[in-house]
C-alpha cells in the first residue's frame, strides 16, 4: 500500500530528528572502540579480526559481546570499519570479519600519525559539559562577564585556558591532542609548501605554538633558521628540552618576541575578532628591522558556504559551532578575515594553499 504525500513527509521529518537527535552517538561509539583499543587491537593482529577474536584481545568480559557487536555496527555504518562476511542478523558472528579502513588506521594510538588523543579530548566530558550549556550562555544578559563562553557557563566561571592550567591531566590531554593533529600534518605543510612558506627566513616565532612539534619539524627541515615557541608558563613548565627550538615564556597579547615571520596555526580562530586584530598588531610591531620577508603565515579555517564539497563544509560548520561553546572565537569566512587584516593595519594577503578543512594564508605589513 502506497503511503500518501503528507503521511510520508511526516515519517521522513520524523526520522531525521530521530537521527540527528541521537548523532552523538556515533561519537561515543567512536570513543569506546578507541578506549577499549578496537584499532590498535586489528592492527596488533596484522588483518581482519572476528568478533570472538576483538572480544579475546580487548579488556572485557566474553558475555558483552553482543553489546560490542552492535557498537562497531555503527561504525562500520560510519565508514571507521570495514567488515567481511554477513552480520544481517548477528546469528554467525564468527564469519564477521572487522578490519581497520583508511579513518580507523588514524585512530591507531602510538603511531605517528595517530588522532586518538584529539577524539579523546573533543568527545570528553569536561568539552561535553560546555555544549550543553549553550542554551543557558545564549540567554543570558550581554553585560554578564561570566558567561563569556558556554565553558565559562559549565565550569564555574572558568575558560579553556584557565581550566587547563590549574589541572594538570586535563592541560596534557588539550597539549597531546593538538599535538597529535600536527605530526602528520605540519610535516605535509613542510613538505608541499614549505620553501614558498619559510624559504629566506632568518627567524620564526611559533606564537601559541603548545609543545612545539610544529616549529621542531619546521626547524629540522630549515637549520639555518631560528625557530621559536611563545607559549604561557604553565605549557612551558610541562615541555622536555628541545633542541630545535627556543621556549619563551609570555602572553602574546602583551609581547611577542621579534623575528622575521610568525606563525598562528589554528591560533586566531579561538578569539573574537577585537583580540584577533590585538595579537596582529602586536605581530606587526614586533618584525625584524632588517630583512625583506616579513609575513604572518597562518593556517586556519575558511569557511565556503558554496562549497560542492558537502562533507568539507558541514566540518566547517561543526567545527564553528565547537569553538562556539569552547572559545570566545569562531570560524571565519574569506571577507571575515580581510576585515580583521585590514583593521590590524596590514596591506594585503594570500591564500597559499587548502588543507582540507583548513588553509594556508599569509600576511604582509
Amino acid at each position: 500500500m502506497e503511503v500518501d504525500s503528507p503521511l510520508h513527509d511526516f515519517f521522513k521529518a520524523r526520522t531525521q530528528v530521530w537521527k540527528h537527535m541521537l548523532v552523538f552517538m556515533d561519537s561515543m561509539c567512536l570513543r569506546c572502540a578507541i578506549e577499549l583499543g578496537v584499532p590498535d587491537a586489528i592492527h596488533n593482529h596484522d588483518g581482519p579480526m572476528t568478533l570472538s577474536e576483538l572480544v579475546q584481545a580487548l579488556p572485557m568480559a566474553t558475555t558483552r559481546a553482543p553489546f560490542l557487536r552492535r557498537i562497531m555496527r555503527v561504525l562500520v555504518n560510519s565508514g571507521f570499519f570495514s567488515i567481511k562476511g554477513n552480520e544481517s542478523d548477528g546469528s554467525n558472528e564468527e564469519e564477521v570479519y572487522y578490519d581497520l579502513t583508511a579513518t580507523s588506521k588514524l585512530l591507531v594510538t602510538g603511531s605517528t600519525n595517530s588522532l586518538a588523543p584529539l577524539v579523546l579530548f573533543v568527545t570528553g566530558s569536561d568539552v561535553g559539559m560546555a555544549g550543553f550549556a549553550m542554551s543557558t550562555w545564549i540567554k543570558a544578559s550581554d553585560d554578564d562577564d561570566k558567561n563569556e563562553t558556554p565553558f565559562h557557563v559549565a565550569h564555574d566561571g572558568k575558560g579553556l585556558f584557565e581550566f587547563a592550567s590549574e589541572r594538570p591531566e586535563f592541560n596534557s590531554l588539550v597539549n597531546e591532542a593538538m599535538a597529535c593533529d600536527n605530526r602528520v600534518f605540519i610535516g605535509e605543510v613542510v613538505k608541499n609548501w614549505g620553501d614558498v612558506l619559510f624559504g629566506g627566513l632568518r627567524s620564526l616565532v611559533d606564537v601559541g605554538g603548545g609543545t612545539g612539534l610544529a616549529a621542531a619539524v619546521i626547524a629540522g627541515a630549515f637549520p639555518e633558521m631560528k625557530c621559536s615557541v611563545l607559549e604561557l608558563d604553565h605549557v612551558v613548565d610541562v615541555q622536555p628540552e628541545n633542541e630545535l627550538v627556543e621556549f619563551v615564556r609570555g602572553d602574546m597579547f602583551v609581547q611577542i618576541p621579534q623575528a622575521d615571520a610568525f606563525l598562528l596555526e589554528r591560533v586566531l580562530h579561538d578569539w573574537n575578532d577585537k583580540d584577533c586584530v590585538k595579537l596582529l598588531r602586536n605581530c606587526k610591531n614586533s618584525f625584524s628591522w632588517e630583512g625583506n620577508k616579513k609575513k604572518v603565515i597562518i593556517i586556519d579555517t575558511i569557511v565556503r558556504s558554496n562549497s560542492n564539497d558537502h562533507g568539507t563544509m558541514q566540518a566547517h560548520y561543526l567545527l564553528d559551532t565547537f569553538m562556539l561553546a569552547i572559545c570566545p572565537g569562531k570560524e571565519r569566512n574569506e571577507m571575515e578575515w580581510k576585515a580583521i587584516f585590514d583593521e590590524a593595519g596590514f596591506s594585503g594577503f594570500n591564500m597559499v594553499g587548502e588543507l582540507g578543512i583548513h588553509s594556508i594564508i599569509e600576511v604582509y605589513p
